[in-house]
Protein backbone atom coordinates (compact mmCIF):
# COMPACT_ATOMS: atom_id res chain seq x y z
CA UNK A 1 0.00 0.00 0.00
CA UNK A 2 1.42 3.70 -0.57
CA UNK A 3 1.74 5.81 2.02
CA UNK A 4 -0.03 8.57 3.07
CA UNK A 5 1.88 11.89 2.59
CA UNK A 6 3.56 14.06 4.95
CA UNK A 7 0.86 16.29 5.54
CA UNK A 8 -1.64 13.52 6.05
CA UNK A 9 0.35 12.61 9.12
CA UNK A 10 0.25 15.73 10.89
CA UNK A 11 -3.59 16.43 10.04
CA UNK A 12 -4.17 12.87 11.54
CA UNK A 13 -1.86 13.22 15.02
CA UNK A 14 -3.77 17.25 14.91
CA UNK A 15 -6.95 15.02 14.96
CA UNK A 16 -5.72 12.97 17.90
CA UNK A 17 -4.19 15.45 20.19
CA UNK A 18 -7.60 17.67 19.50
CA UNK A 19 -9.74 14.58 20.63
CA UNK A 20 -7.30 13.99 24.07
CA UNK A 21 -7.38 17.42 24.37
CA UNK A 22 -10.87 17.40 24.12
CA UNK A 23 -11.13 20.43 22.08
CA UNK A 24 -12.41 18.45 18.83
CA UNK A 25 -16.05 19.47 17.61
CA UNK A 26 -17.86 16.25 18.23
CA UNK A 27 -21.31 15.29 17.00
CA UNK A 28 -23.20 13.57 19.73
CA UNK A 29 -24.72 10.29 19.64
CA UNK A 30 -28.96 10.47 20.34
CA UNK A 31 -29.57 9.52 23.57
CA UNK A 32 -31.18 6.10 24.07
CA UNK A 33 -34.41 6.45 25.24
CA UNK A 34 -35.39 4.34 29.22
CA UNK A 35 -38.94 2.67 29.67
CA UNK A 36 -38.98 3.42 33.53
CA UNK A 37 -41.78 1.55 34.58
CA UNK A 38 -40.21 -1.30 33.43
CA UNK A 39 -36.99 -0.53 35.20
CA UNK A 40 -39.42 0.30 38.49
CA UNK A 41 -40.06 -2.89 37.79
CA UNK A 42 -37.09 -4.34 36.82
CA UNK A 43 -35.61 -2.74 40.83
CA UNK A 44 -38.36 -4.55 42.38
CA UNK A 45 -37.90 -7.80 41.33
CA UNK A 46 -34.41 -7.77 41.22
CA UNK A 47 -33.57 -9.77 44.06
CA UNK A 48 -35.80 -12.40 43.36
CA UNK A 49 -35.04 -12.31 39.98
CA UNK A 50 -31.28 -12.49 40.96
CA UNK A 51 -31.92 -16.25 43.07
CA UNK A 52 -34.36 -17.45 40.49
CA UNK A 53 -31.31 -17.04 37.74
CA UNK A 54 -28.74 -17.88 40.28
CA UNK A 55 -29.80 -21.33 40.50
CA UNK A 56 -30.89 -21.65 37.03
CA UNK A 57 -27.16 -20.86 35.77
CA UNK A 58 -25.26 -22.57 38.28
CA UNK A 59 -27.28 -25.54 37.66
CA UNK A 60 -26.69 -25.38 33.99
CA UNK A 61 -23.30 -24.67 34.71
CA UNK A 62 -22.52 -27.48 36.66
CA UNK A 63 -24.57 -29.87 34.15
CA UNK A 64 -22.18 -29.02 31.24
CA UNK A 65 -18.98 -29.32 33.15
CA UNK A 66 -20.44 -32.47 34.38
CA UNK A 67 -21.33 -33.32 31.07
CA UNK A 68 -17.97 -32.98 29.15
CA UNK A 69 -15.67 -34.29 32.29
CA UNK A 70 -14.99 -37.57 32.63
CA UNK A 71 -16.52 -39.18 36.28
CA UNK A 72 -13.81 -39.91 39.36
CA UNK A 73 -13.46 -42.91 41.32
CA UNK A 74 -14.24 -41.46 44.64
CA UNK A 75 -11.80 -42.36 47.58
CA UNK A 76 -12.52 -43.18 51.07
CA UNK A 77 -13.42 -40.51 53.46
CA UNK A 78 -16.16 -38.41 53.66
CA UNK A 79 -17.91 -36.68 49.50
CA UNK A 80 -16.68 -33.57 48.34
CA UNK A 81 -18.80 -30.76 48.78
CA UNK A 82 -20.53 -30.45 45.35
CA UNK A 83 -19.01 -27.27 44.13
CA UNK A 84 -22.10 -26.39 42.60
CA UNK A 85 -23.36 -25.81 45.94
CA UNK A 86 -20.47 -23.97 47.10
CA UNK A 87 -20.67 -21.43 43.86
CA UNK A 88 -24.11 -20.59 44.23
CA UNK A 89 -23.13 -19.45 48.21
CA UNK A 90 -20.41 -17.60 47.19
CA UNK A 91 -22.71 -15.84 44.53
CA UNK A 92 -25.39 -15.22 46.74
CA UNK A 93 -22.22 -13.87 49.97
CA UNK A 94 -21.17 -11.37 47.15
CA UNK A 95 -24.75 -9.83 46.64
CA UNK A 96 -25.19 -9.13 49.93
CA UNK A 97 -22.04 -8.17 50.55
CA UNK A 98 -21.64 -10.77 53.88
CA UNK A 99 -18.38 -12.60 56.18
CA UNK A 100 -18.32 -15.94 56.07
CA UNK A 101 -20.18 -16.35 59.04
CA UNK A 102 -23.29 -14.26 58.10
CA UNK A 103 -22.92 -16.17 54.65
CA UNK A 104 -23.58 -19.55 56.45
CA UNK A 105 -26.82 -17.88 58.26
CA UNK A 106 -27.89 -16.91 54.34
CA UNK A 107 -27.77 -20.61 53.20
CA UNK A 108 -29.87 -21.58 56.22
CA UNK A 109 -32.03 -19.11 54.74
CA UNK A 110 -32.11 -20.10 51.32
CA UNK A 111 -30.86 -22.75 50.86
CA UNK A 112 -34.22 -24.31 49.55
CA UNK A 113 -34.73 -21.23 47.25
CA UNK A 114 -31.56 -22.30 45.56
CA UNK A 115 -31.63 -25.66 45.41
CA UNK A 116 -28.66 -26.73 47.43
CA UNK A 117 -28.45 -30.37 48.40
CA UNK A 118 -26.89 -29.69 52.10
CA UNK A 119 -25.77 -27.40 54.44
CA UNK A 120 -21.85 -26.68 55.36
CA UNK A 121 -20.21 -24.36 57.37
CA UNK A 122 -18.46 -21.02 57.08
CA UNK A 123 -15.16 -22.78 56.88
CA UNK A 124 -16.67 -24.91 53.72
CA UNK A 125 -17.51 -21.32 52.46
CA UNK A 126 -14.06 -19.85 53.42
CA UNK A 127 -12.09 -22.94 51.58
CA UNK A 128 -14.87 -22.74 48.64
CA UNK A 129 -12.50 -19.67 47.37
CA UNK A 130 -9.10 -22.07 46.49
CA UNK A 131 -11.55 -24.40 45.12
CA UNK A 132 -11.04 -25.10 41.04
CA UNK A 133 -14.26 -26.59 40.54
CA UNK A 134 -15.77 -23.50 42.01
CA UNK A 135 -13.83 -21.29 39.20
CA UNK A 136 -14.47 -23.68 36.94
CA UNK A 137 -18.26 -23.16 37.33
CA UNK A 138 -17.53 -19.13 37.41
CA UNK A 139 -16.06 -19.29 34.23
CA UNK A 140 -19.00 -21.09 32.62
CA UNK A 141 -21.64 -18.85 34.24
CA UNK A 142 -19.63 -15.91 32.10
CA UNK A 143 -20.72 -18.00 29.21
CA UNK A 144 -24.20 -19.04 29.93
CA UNK A 145 -25.28 -15.10 30.73
CA UNK A 146 -23.70 -13.93 27.38
CA UNK A 147 -25.46 -16.78 25.38
CA UNK A 148 -29.18 -15.31 25.64
CA UNK A 149 -27.38 -12.12 23.48
CA UNK A 150 -24.65 -13.76 21.85
CA UNK A 151 -26.63 -12.81 18.62
CA UNK A 152 -27.25 -9.11 19.10
CA UNK A 153 -23.80 -7.98 20.32
CA UNK A 154 -21.60 -6.31 17.82
CA UNK A 155 -19.25 -4.32 19.62
CA UNK A 156 -17.17 -4.79 22.63
CA UNK A 157 -15.29 -2.23 24.74
CA UNK A 158 -12.15 -3.37 26.89
CA UNK A 159 -10.65 -1.89 30.09
CA UNK A 160 -8.65 -2.47 33.20
CA UNK A 161 -9.41 -1.75 36.47
CA UNK A 162 -8.53 -2.65 40.39
CA UNK A 163 -10.49 -3.59 43.54
CA UNK A 164 -9.02 -2.43 46.59
CA UNK A 165 -8.78 -4.78 50.12
CA UNK A 166 -8.51 -1.35 52.06
CA UNK A 167 -11.02 1.66 52.08
CA UNK A 168 -8.03 3.92 52.87
CA UNK A 169 -7.13 3.06 49.06
CA UNK A 170 -8.95 4.46 45.58
CA UNK A 171 -8.30 2.63 42.57
CA UNK A 172 -9.01 5.56 40.27
CA UNK A 173 -7.21 7.70 41.94
CA UNK A 174 -4.46 5.74 42.08
CA UNK A 175 -4.36 5.52 38.34
CA UNK A 176 -4.94 9.14 37.81
CA UNK A 177 -1.84 9.81 40.01
CA UNK A 178 0.12 7.21 37.95
CA UNK A 179 -1.08 8.42 34.73
CA UNK A 180 0.26 12.14 36.11
CA UNK A 181 3.61 10.78 37.12
CA UNK A 182 3.98 9.26 33.74
CA UNK A 183 3.35 12.64 31.45
CA UNK A 184 5.58 14.45 33.86
CA UNK A 185 8.42 11.17 33.42
CA UNK A 186 8.00 12.51 29.14
CA UNK A 187 10.26 15.56 30.05
CA UNK A 188 12.20 14.26 33.41
CA UNK A 189 14.41 11.27 33.98
CA UNK A 190 12.96 9.12 36.96
CA UNK A 191 14.19 6.62 38.04
CA UNK A 192 12.07 3.12 38.76
CA UNK A 193 9.85 3.63 35.93
CA UNK A 194 6.47 1.50 36.03
CA UNK A 195 5.87 0.33 32.71
CA UNK A 196 3.49 1.94 30.38
CA UNK A 197 0.59 -0.46 30.80
CA UNK A 198 1.12 -1.66 34.46
CA UNK A 199 -1.46 -0.86 37.06
CA UNK A 200 -1.05 1.62 39.92
CA UNK A 201 1.13 0.16 43.25
CA UNK A 202 -0.90 0.27 46.28
CA UNK A 203 0.56 2.17 49.23
CA UNK A 204 -0.33 -0.81 51.72
CA UNK A 205 1.47 -3.73 52.77
CA UNK A 206 1.13 -6.70 50.35
CA UNK A 207 -1.69 -8.40 51.65
CA UNK A 208 -3.63 -4.90 51.18
CA UNK A 209 -2.97 -4.27 48.06
CA UNK A 210 -5.28 -4.38 44.96
CA UNK A 211 -6.60 -6.99 42.50
CA UNK A 212 -6.62 -5.89 39.31
CA UNK A 213 -8.61 -7.48 35.81
CA UNK A 214 -9.20 -6.48 32.46
CA UNK A 215 -12.89 -7.18 31.18
CA UNK A 216 -14.46 -7.17 27.80
CA UNK A 217 -18.36 -5.51 27.81
CA UNK A 218 -20.90 -5.50 25.43
CA UNK A 219 -21.96 -1.94 24.97
CA UNK A 220 -25.41 -3.20 24.11
CA UNK A 221 -26.36 -4.73 27.21
CA UNK A 222 -23.97 -4.27 29.51
CA UNK A 223 -22.81 -7.51 30.45
CA UNK A 224 -19.37 -8.75 30.82
CA UNK A 225 -17.73 -10.91 28.08
CA UNK A 226 -14.69 -12.02 28.81
CA UNK A 227 -12.49 -11.41 32.53
CA UNK A 228 -8.83 -11.78 33.03
CA UNK A 229 -8.08 -11.22 36.84
CA UNK A 230 -4.27 -11.11 38.25
CA UNK A 231 -2.98 -9.67 41.85
CA UNK A 232 0.41 -8.75 40.05
CA UNK A 233 0.26 -5.16 39.27
CA UNK A 234 3.35 -5.89 37.04
CA UNK A 235 1.50 -7.96 34.45
CA UNK A 236 -0.05 -5.20 32.98
CA UNK A 237 -3.40 -4.69 30.72
CA UNK A 238 -2.22 -5.02 27.27
CA UNK A 239 -0.57 -8.54 28.29
CA UNK A 240 -4.17 -9.50 29.89
CA UNK A 241 -5.88 -8.64 26.73
CA UNK A 242 -5.37 -11.18 24.61
CA UNK A 243 -6.94 -14.08 27.09
CA UNK A 244 -10.08 -11.68 27.36
CA UNK A 245 -10.85 -10.79 23.47
CA UNK A 246 -10.50 -14.82 23.11
CA UNK A 247 -12.84 -15.07 25.67
CA UNK A 248 -15.48 -12.76 24.19
CA UNK A 249 -14.70 -13.70 20.56
CA UNK A 250 -15.92 -17.21 21.66
CA UNK A 251 -19.13 -15.69 23.40
CA UNK A 252 -20.22 -13.04 20.84
CA UNK A 253 -19.50 -15.06 17.54
CA UNK A 254 -20.65 -11.77 15.36
CA UNK A 255 -18.10 -9.30 17.42
CA UNK A 256 -17.70 -6.21 14.32
CA UNK A 257 -15.86 -3.77 16.34
CA UNK A 258 -13.12 -3.85 19.21
CA UNK A 259 -13.09 -0.64 21.42
CA UNK A 260 -10.67 0.63 23.82
CA UNK A 261 -8.48 3.90 25.16
CA UNK A 262 -5.21 4.41 24.48
CA UNK A 263 -3.52 1.72 26.27
CA UNK A 264 -4.34 -0.67 23.65
CA UNK A 265 -3.66 1.31 20.64
CA UNK A 266 -0.19 -1.33 20.07
CA UNK A 267 0.09 -2.31 16.51
CA UNK A 268 0.33 -6.06 17.48
CA UNK A 269 -3.04 -5.76 19.46
CA UNK A 270 -4.80 -4.31 16.19
CA UNK A 271 -3.04 -7.70 14.55
CA UNK A 272 -4.90 -9.59 16.74
CA UNK A 273 -8.22 -8.22 16.64
CA UNK A 274 -8.33 -7.44 12.70
CA UNK A 275 -7.24 -11.07 11.49
CA UNK A 276 -9.96 -12.10 13.66
CA UNK A 277 -12.36 -9.80 11.14
CA UNK A 278 -13.15 -7.15 13.91
CA UNK A 279 -12.79 -4.02 13.67
CA UNK A 280 -10.38 -2.59 15.94
CA UNK A 281 -11.10 1.23 17.68
CA UNK A 282 -7.92 2.25 19.54
CA UNK A 283 -7.13 6.05 20.54
CA UNK A 284 -3.60 6.45 19.25
CA UNK A 285 -1.01 8.00 20.82
CA UNK A 286 -0.74 11.94 19.42
CA UNK A 287 3.28 11.48 17.96
CA UNK A 288 1.63 8.09 16.15
CA UNK A 289 2.89 6.94 12.51
CA UNK A 290 1.15 5.13 9.83
CA UNK A 291 4.19 2.79 9.06
CA UNK A 292 2.37 -0.73 10.39
CA UNK A 293 5.51 -2.77 10.46
CA UNK A 294 3.92 -5.81 9.43
CA UNK A 295 0.99 -5.20 11.54
CA UNK A 296 -2.26 -5.87 9.87
CA UNK A 297 -5.23 -3.26 10.59
CA UNK A 298 -2.83 -0.77 12.22
CA UNK A 299 -2.69 0.94 8.68
CA UNK A 300 -6.31 0.78 8.45
CA UNK A 301 -7.12 2.16 11.96
CA UNK A 302 -5.72 5.16 11.46
CA UNK A 303 -6.97 6.12 8.15
CA UNK A 304 -10.12 5.29 9.04
CA UNK A 305 -10.05 8.07 11.90
CA UNK A 306 -7.96 10.63 9.67
CA UNK A 307 -10.60 9.72 6.68
CA UNK A 308 -13.64 10.03 8.93
CA UNK A 309 -13.64 11.69 12.46
CA UNK A 310 -16.79 12.00 13.15
CA UNK A 311 -17.67 8.47 12.05
CA UNK A 312 -14.52 6.86 13.56
CA UNK A 313 -15.22 8.68 17.23
CA UNK A 314 -18.84 7.95 17.16
CA UNK A 315 -17.67 4.49 17.72
CA UNK A 316 -15.09 5.00 19.75
CA UNK A 317 -16.90 6.74 22.25
CA UNK A 318 -19.09 3.83 23.12
CA UNK A 319 -16.15 2.82 25.41
CA UNK A 320 -17.03 4.87 28.03
CA UNK A 321 -19.68 1.99 27.88
CA UNK A 322 -17.01 0.09 29.71
CA UNK A 323 -16.55 2.58 32.58
CA UNK A 324 -20.30 2.70 32.88
CA UNK A 325 -20.25 -1.20 34.00
CA UNK A 326 -17.24 -0.57 36.15
CA UNK A 327 -19.30 1.84 38.11
CA UNK A 328 -22.23 -0.21 38.26
CA UNK A 329 -19.95 -2.97 39.36
CA UNK A 330 -18.41 -0.79 42.20
CA UNK A 331 -21.51 0.83 43.36
CA UNK A 332 -23.18 -2.44 43.70
CA UNK A 333 -20.95 -4.80 44.98
CA UNK A 334 -18.09 -2.20 46.10
CA UNK A 335 -17.09 -3.26 49.84
CA UNK A 336 -13.46 -3.86 50.01
CA UNK A 337 -12.00 -7.51 49.25
CA UNK A 338 -12.03 -9.42 52.70
CA UNK A 339 -9.24 -12.18 51.68
CA UNK A 340 -5.84 -12.17 51.73
CA UNK A 341 -4.52 -15.00 49.98
CA UNK A 342 -3.55 -14.54 46.44
CA UNK A 343 -5.77 -17.04 45.00
CA UNK A 344 -9.05 -15.88 47.41
CA UNK A 345 -8.61 -12.47 46.23
CA UNK A 346 -8.87 -13.48 42.88
CA UNK A 347 -11.64 -15.70 42.98
CA UNK A 348 -13.63 -13.11 45.71
CA UNK A 349 -12.57 -10.34 42.06
CA UNK A 350 -14.08 -12.72 39.77
CA UNK A 351 -17.25 -12.79 42.01
CA UNK A 352 -18.01 -9.26 41.80
CA UNK A 353 -18.11 -9.80 38.54
CA UNK A 354 -20.21 -12.90 37.70
CA UNK A 355 -22.57 -11.28 40.15
CA UNK A 356 -22.95 -7.85 38.09
CA UNK A 357 -23.98 -10.46 35.05
CA UNK A 358 -26.43 -12.52 37.22
CA UNK A 359 -28.00 -9.51 38.54
CA UNK A 360 -27.86 -7.72 34.21
CA UNK A 361 -29.58 -10.35 33.38
CA UNK A 362 -32.69 -9.82 35.86
CA UNK A 363 -33.10 -6.29 34.27
CA UNK A 364 -32.53 -7.01 30.59
CA UNK A 365 -35.15 -9.83 30.72
CA UNK A 366 -37.96 -6.82 32.02
CA UNK A 367 -36.08 -4.26 29.68
CA UNK A 368 -35.50 -5.80 26.62
CA UNK A 369 -38.03 -8.93 26.35
CA UNK A 370 -34.75 -11.60 26.59
CA UNK A 371 -35.80 -14.80 28.00
CA UNK A 372 -32.94 -16.72 29.95
CA UNK A 373 -32.07 -20.36 28.03
CA UNK A 374 -32.31 -22.13 31.41
CA UNK A 375 -34.55 -23.29 33.15
CA UNK A 376 -36.80 -21.38 36.30
CA UNK A 377 -37.02 -21.97 39.60
CA UNK A 378 -35.39 -25.91 39.02
CA UNK A 379 -37.99 -26.53 36.45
Amino acid sequence: MNMPSKHIGEELREIIKNVRGGSLEYRNRDEAETDWAKYDSSQIKEMANYLDNLRGIVDEADRRIRGRTKAEKRGPGRPETNPADIAKTLILQTYTQSPNRVAEGLLLLFREKLGISEHFTYKTIERGYDRDGVNKILDEVVAITNECVENEEKTCSFDGTGFSASNKENYAAKRQKQNSIKNLKKTQSVNNEQCHDSFPISDSTSKMGFSYCVMGIGVQHKLISGMSVSPDHSIGETTMFPDVYYQTLQNYPNLENALGDGIYSARWITDIVSKSNVTPYFLPKSNVTFQSKGYAGWYDMLFSLWNDSQMWLEHYHMRSISETVNSMVKCRFGATLRKRLDPRKATETKLKLVAHNIRRIGYIEILNGIKPHWPRNGG
